[in-house]
């Protein structure tokens, strides 16, 4: 059992240091939660639209295969594991190496 000193909401408090007249955006802060702010204070919940950023790596084969070329050999000259290589150019068996098989090497760990 767990004794409270008292049943008031959780509040949000607002820093002493906030100037008087500073508006507070309700989503910015979440919607669930209530706004305390010092007087002469207004608080608003406008909604803000949310700036949306797409990114895209292609990624492309950036090691060729040549003779006498391992997993455990590729994966220590770049420093990553033989199981992140085989995930990334879904090789089934590690030992089925073709010469000129182009892989695309995982960023080292």
């Amino acid at each position: 059992m767990i004794n409270r000193p008292d049943a008031s909401p959780a509040l949000l408090a607002v820093s002493q240091a906030e100037p008087t007249g500073t508006t507070l955006n309700a989503a910015a802060i979440g919607p669930s939660l209530p706004l305390v702010v010092g007087p002469g204070s207004t608080a608003t919940a406008e909604p803000r639209p949310r700036e949306i950023r797409a990114t895209a790596n292609v990624i492309e084969p950036n090691y060729t295969v040549i003779g006498g070329d391992t997993l455990n050999g590729i994966a220590a000259r770049f420093n990553t594991t033989v199981e992140r290589i085989q995930a990334l150019n879904n090789l089934a068996d590690p030992r089925t190496l073709r010469i000129g098989t182009k892989l695309v090497i995982p960023p080292p760990l």
